[in-house]
C-alpha cells in the first residue's frame, strides 16, 4: 500500500520564479520578391492568422485622415469584388479581417481556417493590391466617421489626450498633430488611391503568419504575395522631425458642462531600443502600471478620487513618452495632482521594500508569460518589436531585468527620469 503524503495546508507553498522564458521559434523567410515572411508555427487548432504590415502610418500622409481612410476603405471594393461580395465571402469561409493603424504603420490581419486559407488569400490579394476606393462607399464612410469624431471630441479624455501629446511633441510634429472633423470633407478617392499606390507595396511591408502552418500555407503566401514585386518599388523613408515640447508645463482646457476632469501628466522619454527602457518598464509598473500600483492604491482605494488611474510608457519608432492618466471629479483635481506628485517624490526618496519588489516582479513575470500564451499574442508582440527593428529577445530582456532589478536601480531611474519640474500636466474639465 502506498504511503499517504500529508500536506500542511496552513503553510503557503513556496513561490519560485522561473529562471527564464522559452521563446518560440520564428522562421524568417525572404520571398522571391524580397518580401520578409516570418512564420510562428505554434498552433494546434486548424486555424491561422496572417498579418501584413506596411510603413503606411499617419506620419506618411500628405494631409490629415488619408492614411487611416485608405486602410479602412481597402475592403470597400476592389477590381474584382464589390464591398458586399467581400463581406459575404469572408463570412462564408468563417474568416475575419481586422485593420489597425498607428503613427508609424498600418496592418491588415486575416484569421482563417487552414482548409480555406487559399481562398482567403485570394480575397486578401484583392483587398491589399487592387482596391478601387469607390466614391459612394467613401462618402458613407466620411459621413459616419465625421459624426463619430464630433461625438468623441466632446469627451474630456479626448481633449486632454490630444492636447497632452501635442504639448510633448509639438502641434506640427507627426506624433503630436491631430485631425479635426472637417478634415473628412477634404478627402476624395484620388487621394486614397495615390497614398495606396505609394505605400502599399512589397518593398514597404513584411508578413507575419502564426498558428498551425505547413509548407502548403507558406507556398500559398509565396504564390500570392512573394513572386513578383508589386506596388511602388521604393521603400518609404520617413523624415525624422524635431521634437518641440511646449515650455508651458500646466495647461487647463475649459469644458464647463463636464462632470469630471481628465488629467494627463508625463514627458517625452524613449522607445524600447533605449538601454533604460526595461528598467523604466519596471518603475512604471510600480508607479501606475497595474491594478495594485501605488497610484491605484493611493488615489483610487484610499482617497476614492477616481475609478482608475494608470501610467504607461508609449513607444513609437522614433520616440516614446510617459503618461499618467485619470478621470476624476472636478472637486478632486487639485488633490489628485498633489497625490501624484507625492507618489513620484516617494519613489525618488525612499527605496522600494523587499515585499513590494517581490510582488511587482511576480506580476511582471506572470504578465510576460501570459502575453506569450498563444500564437495570436506572440504575433502581436513580434509585430510590435519589428517596428523598432528588434525581435522577441526584447521580451527576454524585460524578463531578465525583472529578475535582477534592485531597489537602488529603481531609485536611480526615478531621480533620473521623473523630475516633477520636467513633467507636462494637462487638465480638461470644468476647472
Amino acid at each position: 500500500m502506498n504511503d499517504i503524503v500529508k500536506l500542511n495546508r496552513s503553510v503557503a507553498p513556496e513561490i519560485k520564479l522561473p529562471d527564464g522564458i522559452l521563446l518560440p521559434a520564428v522562421n524568417d523567410i525572404r520571398l522571391q520578391n524580397g518580401l520578409s515572411l516570418s512564420v510562428i508555427n505554434t498552433g494546434t487548432a486548424d486555424i491561422l492568422r496572417f498579418s501584413i504590415v506596411f510603413d503606411a502610418g499617419t506620419r506618411y500622409q500628405p494631409q490629415f485622415l488619408v492614411a487611416a481612410s485608405t486602410l479602412r476603405m481597402l475592403a470597400e471594393g476592389t477590381e474584382k469584388y464589390k464591398s458586399e461580395e467581400i463581406a459575404e465571402q469572408i463570412d462564408f469561409y468563417g474568416a475575419s479581417v481586422d485593420f489597425d493603424i498607428d503613427r508609424d504603420w498600418s496592418c491588415v490581419t486575416f484569421y482563417s481556417l487552414v482548409r480555406h486559407f487559399e481562398k482567403i488569400m485570394e480575397i486578401a490579394e484583392q483587398i491589399i493590391k487592387y482596391p478601387v476606393f469607390p466614391e459612394k462607399e467613401l462618402n458613407i464612410y466620411k459621413q459616419n466617421q465625421k459624426q463619430q469624431m464630433i461625438i468623441e471630441r466632446t469627451k474630456v479624455s479626448t481633449l486632454a489626450r490630444e492636447a497632452f501629446v501635442s504639448a510633448l511633441f509639438g502641434k506640427n510634429h507627426c506624433y503630436g498633430s491631430f485631425a479635426q472633423p472637417d478634415d473628412y470633407d477634404r478627402l476624395n478617392s484620388s487621394m486614397l488611391s495615390e497614398f495606396h499606390e505609394k505605400y502599399y507595396s512589397s518593398s514597404n511591408a513584411f508578413i507575419v503568419v502564426s498558428g498551425k502552418i505547413s509548407e502548403k500555407e507558406i507556398q500559398i503566401i509565396s504564390d500570392t504575395f512573394g513572386k513578383k514585386t508589386w506596388g511602388n518599388p521604393q521603400k518609404a523613408e520617413p523624415e525624422r522631425q524635431k521634437i518641440v515640447t511646449s515650455p508651458e508645463k500646466t495647461v487647463y482646457i475649459s469644458k464647463p458642462d463636464s462632470v469630471q476632469s481628465a488629467i494627463r501628466i508625463g514627458k517625452v522619454l524613449f522607445n524600447k531600443n533605449h538601454r533604460d527602457y526595461c528598467g523604466m518598464f519596471f518603475l512604471n509598473t510600480v508607479l501606475g502600471g497595474y491594478f495594485g500600483s501605488r497610484l491605484m492604491k493611493n488615489i483610487r482605494e484610499e482617497k476614492g478620487y477616481t475609478y482608475g488611474i494608470y501610467s504607461n510608457i508609449v513607444c513609437m519608432r522614433d520616440s516614446g513618452y510617459l503618461t499618467i492618466s485619470a478621470e476624476v471629479g472636478n472637486e478632486y483635481v487639485k488633490s489628485t495632482l498633489e497625490e501624484i506628485k507625492n507618489e513620484i517624490l516617494r519613489l525618488q526618496q525612499q527605496k522600494i521594500t523587499k515585499d513590494e519588489l517581490s510582488l511587482v516582479k511576480n506580476y511582471i513575470i506572470g504578465d510576460i508569460l501570459r502575453s506569450m500564451d498563444g500564437a495570436w499574442k506572440i504575433a502581436d508582440i513580434y509585430i510590435d518589436v519589428r517596428q523598432i527593428n528588434s525581435n522577441l529577445k526584447h521580451m527576454e530582456q524585460i524578463f531578465d531585468e525583472a529578475l535582477k532589478i534592485s531597489p537602488d536601480r529603481i531609485l536611480d531611474l526615478a531621480n533620473r527620469y521623473l523630475d516633477t519640474a520636467t513633467l507636462t500636466t494637462i487638465i480638461a474639465g470644468r476647472g
